[in-house]
């Protein structure tokens, strides 16, 4: 399941109650080659897809394709500053089971909301 530290927690929830309109919660979306280096998009969406899963997470609802939650498992959300940039971001540990790189390493796709 995806950790998300406490800090980012707090700050993906006064996000949350702070938009306006409809939100049906934070999407997480995996594009590209984990082998070649793969993007990672966080963002608000109004509503699911068919092929979504949500997860709610302490009043946090995180929805994924149902395809990319195995590649989510051992994903952390963190809250700080990364390299000069503060934000809130989303770290992916694809080595072990979701890597199918054949020399095992897999680069490491981060997102920054």
């Amino acid at each position: 399941m995806i950790q998300i530290e406490a800090e980012a927690l707090q700050q993906l929830l006064t996000l949350q109650q702070q938009l306006t309109g409809p939100c049906a919660g934070l999407r997480i979306k995996l594009d590209g080659d984990s082998c070649q280096g793969g993007q990672v998009t966080l963002e608000w969406t109004r509503r699911q897809r068919e092929e979504d899963y949500p997860v709610s997470y302490q009043g946090l609802v995180l929805i994924a394709a149902i395809t990319h939650w195995p590649y989510l498992h051992r994903a952390v959300i963190q809250a700080g500053v990364q390299g000069q940039e503060p934000g809130i971001w989303i770290e992916l540990q694809l080595q072990g089971t979701a890597c199918h790189c054949d020399n095992q390493v897999c680069a490491t796709p981060q997102a920054i909301l």
